[in-house]
C-alpha cells in the first residue's frame, strides 16, 4: 500500500507539470457527489440532503462511464462524496474501476456506517470522515448519538490502514476550546485535521428548509488566527499555516464569500484560483461546478450537455478568490508556492507512517 501510493503521489504530481507546461485545463482532481441521500440531518448542510429525495439518482452504470470519461481527461485523484456515500451499494464497482485506470480512490463520509460497509472501506485510498468536536458540540451539529458512531468510524477506518482526515466544520457556537480538544484527539490517534467555515449558501431545493449560516466577523478571523497558531506549533492539521492566514486576512467582510479581481484592494496578495482547470465538483444531480462557492447557481449539467463539454464548458464565472481555507491550500499548491509543497510532502510522510494497524484512544 505504501509503495502504490507513492507512485500514485508521483503521477499525480507528473500530470500536475504536464498540464502547466502545455497550459492544458485537466481535471486532475475531480470530486462526484455519487448520491443525493444522507442518514444525517447536519443543520448547516448547503446540500439540503434530507430535502433531495426526488433527485434521480446515478445508476451503477452512469458511475462507471463518468469515472471512465474522468480517466481519459486526465483525473489522477477520484473524491466520492453525497449526501453520504456509503448509502450506495454499488461503490466496490465504482472504486474497482477507479483503480483499474490507476486513479487514487477517495472518500468524505460522515463515518456512521463504516461498520456495515467494511468491505468498502478497505478499498479505499484515502478517506474523510466528519467530526466537529466532543459528543456535545458534534451531537448539536451532526445529531444525537452520532458522535459515538462517527469515532467508531474512524476506529475501523484506523484498523484497515487508511490515512483518516477529520473535516470539522466551524460555526458561531465553535469555541477555542473545540479546536484544542480535536487537535488532541487527532494527535492522539494519528489523524489528520482541516477545518472549512459554514457558509451562506443559495438554496438549491424548494421548500429547502437549511438556513443559511453567517459565522460572526471577528469570531472567524479569531478562529482562524487560533487555528494557524495550533499548525505552528506542529499540531497535525492538513493545511498550511498560510492557507489559514490568508483567510484570516480576507479583505472584505465575510459575508462577502468571493470576489473578482477588479474587486480587490490594490497591494493585496491572494492566490490565484485553479478550480475549473485542475478541480472540479461532479454534484449527484448531475450539475458541474469549479467548487461549491457555485452551489445553487449551475450552467452545466452532464445529463444535459454531456460531462466533457460540461468539463471543457466549466468557468469561474470571474471569480478571482475567495477564503475557504481547503480551496486557498489547493491553489497554493497548484501555484507551486514551496511552503505548501513542504508541508504536502510532511503531511504524505506522515500519513505513510501511520498506514498501519493501530488502535485509537
Amino acid at each position: 500500500m505504501r509503495f502504490n501510493r507513492l507512485r500514485q503521489d508521483f503521477k499525480f504530481i507528473s500530470a500536475l507539470f504536464a498540464a502547466k507546461l502545455a497550459r492544458r485545463r485537466v481535471p486532475l482532481i475531480a470530486i462526484l457527489g455519487v448520491t443525493n441521500r444522507c442518514n444525517l440531518k447536519c443543520w448547516y448542510c448547503y446540500g439540503e440532503h434530507p430535502y433531495r429525495y426526488n433527485c434521480r439518482e446515478f445508476t451503477t452504470q452512469e458511475l462507471l462511464e463518468i469515472v471512465s470519461q474522468l480517466h481519459q481527461l486526465g483525473t489522477r485523484i477520484l473524491q466520492l462524496q453525497g449526501g453520504e456515500p456509503l448509502l450506495r451499494d454499488d461503490l466496490e464497482a465504482v472504486i474497482t474501476r477507479a483503480h483499474r485506470l490507476g486513479i487514487t480512490c477517495d472518500m468524505v463520509t460522515n463515518g456512521t456506517l463504516i461498520p456495515q460497509k467494511k468491505e468498502i472501506i478497505r478499498l479505499l485510498d484515502k478517506i474523510c470522515i466528519s467530526l466537529d468536536g466532543p459528543a456535545m458540540v458534534n451531537d448539536q451539529n451532526r445529531g444525537e448519538g452520532s458522535y459515538l458512531k462517527i469515532v467508531e468510524g474512524i476506529k475501523l477506518a484506523r484498523s484497515y490502514g487508511l490515512a483518516v482526515r477529520i473535516s470539522s466544520v466551524l460555526t458561531a457556537q465553535t469555541k477555542e476550546e473545540d479546536i484544542d480538544w480535536l487537535v488532541n484527539f487527532c494527535r492522539q490517534n494519528n489523524l489528520t485535521l482541516n477545518f472549512s467555515p459554514s457558509f451562506d449558501f443559495t438554496a438549491n431545493f424548494t421548500p429547502g428548509k437549511f438556513q443559511p449560516h453567517v459565522i460572526p466577523e471577528d469570531k472567524l478571523r479569531k478562529l482562524f488566527r487560533y487555528i494557524k497558531q495550533h499548525k505552528i506549533k506542529n499540531a497535525p492539521i492538513q493545511f498550511s499555516a498560510a492557507s489559514y492566514d490568508i483567510a484570516g486576512h480576507w479583505p472584505f467582510i465575510y459575508e462577502k464569500r468571493m470576489a473578482t479581481q477588479a474587486e480587490f484592494p490594490a497591494g493585496v496578495h491572494h492566490p490565484k484560483c485553479y478550480h475549473a482547470d485542475y478541480a472540479v465538483f461532479i454534484d449527484s444531480d448531475g450539475s458541474v461546478y469549479p467548487c461549491c462557492n457555485f452551489w445553487g447557481r449551475p450552467r452545466w449539467n452532464i445529463r444535459k450537455d454531456g460531462l466533457t463539454e460540461s468539463i471543457r464548458g466549466l468557468s469561474r464565472q470571474g471569480c478571482r478568490a475567495c477564503y475557504t481555507p481547503a480551496y486557498i491550500d489547493r491553489n497554493l499548491f497548484f501555484s507551486g508556492a514551496a511552503g505548501v509543497w513542504g508541508n504536502y510532502i510532511t503531511q504524505n510522510l506522515k500519513e505513510l507512517i501511520w498506514t498501519k494497524r493501530v488502535g485509537i484512544n
